[in-house]
């Protein structure tokens, strides 16, 4: 049966209907399925979501905690600040700075060191938790700026604090003196007991002025940040703190001074009403006395009584006298005071100068039976001094000792020397003076009451004149008393110029530091060296580009202390910027100064020459005041210049070497014995002009201008070694025995050991070692003969034995230049190079003019040279 059409359409379309009906059941199954993983993302996206805000939760609540801890600890840290800062005694504040430390950084052990501007040192000032031993051993063991500034190393760094781990440490065992504390074992990451960590306390200007170093944590562990942070937020306010403490420190101490300087003026205004009054008085009574005398002789003209007259004007003359001696007291000590005083020092006997005094004073003490007694250790004690001076202290003493001692009392004066200084003692068996006022009899109008005044008349300042004048020779005077037993006044003087004490000042250190020893003995050489009076050594401060005075001799410690200088400016800071000597012979005539001479200043010429080490320079060293009164010369800048090359070589040894004692106790040395053949020989009362004959001989020459500066150098030190060898035998009349020349015949090769730790010129060492050697080859020490011998050797053999003959000894008189020079002649070719006789005996006969010079005719005589 064939199926119609209609059946084929309606399966047909049965077909098509079920294709359609698994078509649409396979689209909804992918459906489904997507739909399932849409859901499963979406389950799964939402556990995430949930896990993520777990954790922002977590971190919130812990970022919330720990800025709370933050707030807290800033809190305590600030209330901490505040009780320091609210202190202003300044070893309490370091004391709470320590504890406040150890207390909010979690530190069991704190230290806290602060710059002494004066040393240049860190010092140990506060402890927390150190037992004594600890804290005595730190104390004993400042710190230098130069090691701390090793400590800055940017390695170390964290943050504004430095952490040297103990496994990083860069010094040895030699380098380690200070405390380290015993933290027994501990494990990796853990702090250990040579572990450092500390924070540098800076001004706001940068400048250090000191470092808090903590040790021995309680939570064992190295330091975080957070620690770091609450350490230098302490640090911050502690220097705050420790600057307002010690401005009020300076404060109370400018406070009391300022009182005491109220009070002190008032007693002065009433000394000085006291004094209007008594010198009125004491002007009235001489000039009542002339007047009442002068009109008796009027009324008695032409009377033929010559015996009243003559008695008459015999009291004019002495009331005359008293009066002069009044207004000359009064001018002296205005002088002294203003500083226009002006000295003369020359070697003199101090024992002659004691026995014209005490012959002098022997008139006022006879008519009340006063015996004057004189006690000396030595027949002779030459001192380097002002005569007149001094003399006039001795008197002044002298006189008020008899004065206030009674009838058939005794007055002695005592003569004692004590290393480089003497001392005289003027002691009487008077009436004394009172406990309460010993302190003030030297005090200018001050006498002891009136009722004493009117017993023993005078103005009162006697005493003042004699302390300013024993100040000025950089001495000291005291006083010593009893009442009803007796006084007694000791007057202590260097015995030289040189022996006043050099007063040295150090606000910076370089990295590589010089002693203050080394410092003072370097400007006590040049002083000597120059025979200046005021010597001064400046060094440069790179930091602030100025100099300041490390050490000098002849200036107030105040100068000293305070004075700056910017680089260019002033005379020694032109020879700092331009690395070159400036000599100036005076200063107000000089057109780039033209300026009034300071009155601290003797003489009006002066001389300033660079310290170079390796080319750069680090100093400057000025000299003023020359003992002549004479200007500097070209022959002095020749000679400074070589002194200055040899003091920074000698520094820059000792710098090189500074952990080795050895070096500088030798450069020590070599200075020390310089200075001392120096003042002996100013004091055997030579010319004291050899250097400056040395230069004019070794131009006359043909020598080379560093060779000239070579020659004025040995010169002033050829003969070092001598002073090893006793002066009684080289004074002996007559041959030395054999020991005594075998001492003698070393002293060159002893005077170029001693300088050889100053020296870089062989040239120096070969002329020092053969300025004995002769012509003939009979010198010593080696026997060198002819052109063997250096040239500068044969101009110091010369010279030499030149000085040598017109100095005196004890065994004979000293000879004119005349005869001097006609000896050479007669030893040319022998003993001495004919060239260099004849070139030195046909200069000008050279003479440095160190006459006497007194102090009244001291002004007059530095003009008069321009000095």
């Amino acid at each position: 049966m064939i199926p119609s059409v209609e059946l084929i359409w309606a399966l047909a379309a049965s077909v098509l209907l079920i294709v359609e009906q698994l078509r649409h059941r396979r689209s909804l199954r992918h459906e489904l399925k997507s739909l399932r993983s849409s859901y499963d993302a979406a389950i799964h996206r939402n556990e995430e979501l949930t896990q993520a805000s777990d954790k922002m939760g977590d971190l919130y609540r812990y970022q919330l905690l720990t800025s709370r801890r933050r707030a807290a600890r800033i809190k305590k840290v600030l209330e901490i600040a505040t009780s320091i800062n609210s202190n202003l005694s300044l070893d309490k504040v370091l004391h709470e700075i320590v504890h406040a430390v150890s207390e909010a950084a979690g530190f069991r052990i704190v230290l806290l060191r602060v710059l002494n501007d004066s040393s240049g040192e860190f010092e140990a000032r506060a402890f927390a938790g150190l037992s004594r031993e600890a804290i005595r051993k730190l104390e004993q063991h400042p710190i230098p700026r130069s090691e701390f500034d090793s400590w800055l190393k940017e390695e170390f760094r964290v943050s504004r604090s430095y952490f040297i781990s103990h496994e990083r440490k860069f010094w040895g065992k030699e380098d380690d003196e200070g405390y380290t504390p015993d933290l027994g074992i501990r494990k990796e990451g853990e702090w250990h007991q040579e572990d450092v960590l500390f924070v540098p306390l800076y001004t706001k200007d940068g400048a250090a002025i000191g470092y808090l170093s903590v040790d021995d944590p309680v939570d064992r562990r190295l330091p975080s940040r957070e620690t770091v942070e609450t350490l230098e937020i302490l640090a911050t306010h502690a220097v705050v703190a420790i600057q307002n403490a010690s401005l009020y420190e300076r404060l109370n101490q400018s406070m009391g001074q300022l009182e005491e300087a109220t009070e002190r003026a008032e007693e002065l205004n009433d000394l000085k009403s006291s004094f209007v009054s008594t010198v009125s008085h004491e002007l009235r009574t001489p000039l009542t006395a002339i007047r009442a005398y002068v009109e008796a002789l009027l009324e008695s003209v032409g009377s033929p009584n010559v015996e009243m007259q003559r008695q008459f004007l015999g009291v004019i003359d002495d009331q005359s006298l008293k009066l002069r001696r009044l207004i000359d007291s009064v001018l002296e000590l205005s002088q002294l005071e203003s500083g226009r005083f002006r000295m003369s020092r020359e070697p003199f006997n101090l024992i002659t100068l004691t026995d014209e005094v005490v012959e002098n004073l022997r008139s006022m003490a006879g008519p009340k039976k006063i015996s004057i007694r004189v006690e000396s250790a030595a027949p002779e004690i030459v001192v380097e001094a002002d005569r007149a001076l001094l003399k006039r202290v001795l008197h002044n003493l002298g006189s008020n000792a008899i004065k206030f001692t009674h009838e058939g009392g005794t007055v002695t004066f005592r003569t004692a020397m004590e290393g480089r200084t003497v001392r005289v003692q003027i002691e009487d068996t008077g009436i004394g003076i009172p406990k309460e006022e010993i302190e003030r009899i030297f005090d200018k109008f001050y006498q002891i009451d009136s009722s004493l005044s009117r017993e023993y008349p005078g103005v009162g300042l006697g005493l003042t004149v004699s302390k300013s004048i024993v100040e000025w020779h950089g001495g000291e005077i005291l006083a010593e008393s009893e009442t009803g037993v007796g006084s007694r006044f000791t007057v202590v003087l260097p015995v030289t110029a040189g022996d006043a004490n050099v007063i040295t000042h150090a606000t910076w250190t370089p990295s590589r530091s010089v002693s203050d020893h080394l410092t003072r003995l370097t400007v006590e050489m040049i002083a000597e060296v120059m025979n200046a009076r005021t010597a001064s050594l400046m060094l440069v401060d790179e930091e602030k580009a100025e100099l300041y005075i490390r050490a000098a001799r002849g200036l107030r410690e105040e100068v000293v202390c305070g004075t700056r200088v910017k680089i260019g400016d002033s005379i020694a800071g032109w020879v700092a910027k331009h690395g070159q000597p400036l000599l100036v012979t005076n200063i107000e005539e000089d057109p780039r100064f033209g300026r009034p001479n300071g009155h601290q200043y003797e003489t009006k010429s002066l001389l300033s020459v660079p310290v170079k080490i390796d080319g750069r320079v680090i100093g400057v060293i000025n000299i003023n005041n020359k003992v002549s009164c004479t200007p500097f010369t070209e022959d002095d800048r020749a000679l400074l210049s070589s002194l200055s090359d040899r003091v920074a070589l000698a520094w820059k040894r000792v710098s090189d070497h500074e952990r080795t004692s050895d070096r500088t106790e030798e450069t020590a040395k070599a200075l020390a014995a310089i200075i001392e053949n120096a003042r002996r020989s100013r004091l055997k009362l030579s010319s004291g002009g050899m250097a400056g004959r040395a230069v004019a001989l070794g131009r006359k020459l043909g020598l080379k201008e560093e060779d000239v500066e070579a020659l004025a150098y040995v010169a002033s030190v050829h003969d070092v070694g001598m002073a090893q060898i006793d002066l009684s035998v080289l004074q002996e009349p007559g041959k030395l025995d054999d020991v005594a020349w075998a001492e003698v015949a070393l002293h060159p090769l002893r005077s170029a050991e001693i300088v050889k730790p100053i020296e870089f010129q062989e040239q120096v060492t070969e002329i020092i070692l053969a300025h004995h050697e002769r012509m003939d080859g009979r010198g010593y020490p080696r026997g060198l003969k002819g052109d063997q011998i250096p040239l500068g050797a044969r101009i110091i053999a010369v010279l030499d034995a030149y000085e040598s003959m017109t100095v005196g000894r004890p065994y004979r008189h000293a000879m004119s230049h005349a005869d001097a020079v006609r000896e050479l002649r007669q030893c040319k070719g022998t003993q001495f190079d004919p060239r260099v006789v004849e070139a030195f005996a046909q200069m000008p006969e050279f003479q440095e003019n160190t006459k006497p010079v007194r102090a009244g005719e001291a002004a007059h005589e530095a003009d008069k040279t321009h000095a």
